[in-house]
């Protein structure tokens, strides 16, 4: 099974399961976001708008033991003896949470979820990560301060759905890696600047100041 459908299924076992929340709410699946600061786009998994609050549920379908390191912030995923490391969902779903709270110009509060779909989750303390089996409690349960009005439940989802763009896995992949692409070479442009104290772009000598380094003729600069 590919990553991409493996994704998808677990993600099929989280619609299902919300399928048994009782109180009114809304839930919006796969629903792309744009942070027009960096211009990444982000797809949300699911987004649950819910009495209770907005939840951002990223969904993971890992086989194996999954295990976080906390001293090097590692994340490791062990079958049958064989470890390997794997991206940070924590930090992914906090990145997607924010971009919503931007989209939606911070008036609402926002609850990142990760959700390990094969019930494998890790334990951490003060952190939104659960097994799917716990995914209705953990809503039903979950501390809120003014509950959502049913008009309200109503009015986020077309908010959301207003500031939500049409893009494709593979569209939001090739953004993803463009980005990382043009991060690389900002990097070796800063790093040829500092060796050579010449400008990457223009050939110019570059001045520094501090922490700050910045080109005498095109006003290429960068701080450390």
């Amino acid at each position: 099974m590919s990553k991409i459908s493996r994704g998808q299924k677990g993600e099929e076992q989280v619609i299902k399961v919300l399928d048994g929340v009782k109180e009114y709410h809304h839930l919006l699946n796969n629903v792309t976001l744009m942070n027009y600061e960096s211009g990444m786009s982000h797809q949300l998994d699911h987004i649950l708008i819910h009495p209770h609050g907005i939840f951002v549920i990223e969904t993971k379908n890992y086989f194996g033991d999954i295990t976080y390191n906390p001293s090097n912030k590692k994340w490791t995923a062990t079958i049958k003896g064989n470890s390997k490391y794997i991206g940070d969902p924590l930090l992914q779903n906090k990145s997607h949470a924010v971009t919503l709270y931007k989209a939606l110009q911070g008036r609402y509060k926002i609850i990142p979820i990760v959700v390990f779909a094969k019930n494998n989750a890790p334990y951490m303390d003060d952190e939104n990560i659960i097994n799917l089996d716990d995914l209705l409690l953990f809503i039903d349960s979950y501390p809120y301060e003014h509950k959502l009005t049913d008009k309200s439940v109503d009015k986020i989802k077309a908010q959301i759905e207003a500031v939500s763009v049409d893009m494709s896995i593979k569209e939001h992949v090739e953004n993803i890696s463009y980005l990382k692409q043009i991060k690389k070479e900002l990097y070796l442009e800063k790093e040829y600047a500092i060796e050579k104290g010449i400008c990457p772009r223009c050939n110019s000598k570059m001045l520094s100041k501090g922490y700050t380094y910045m080109c005498s003729k095109c006003n290429f600069k960068f701080k450390l």
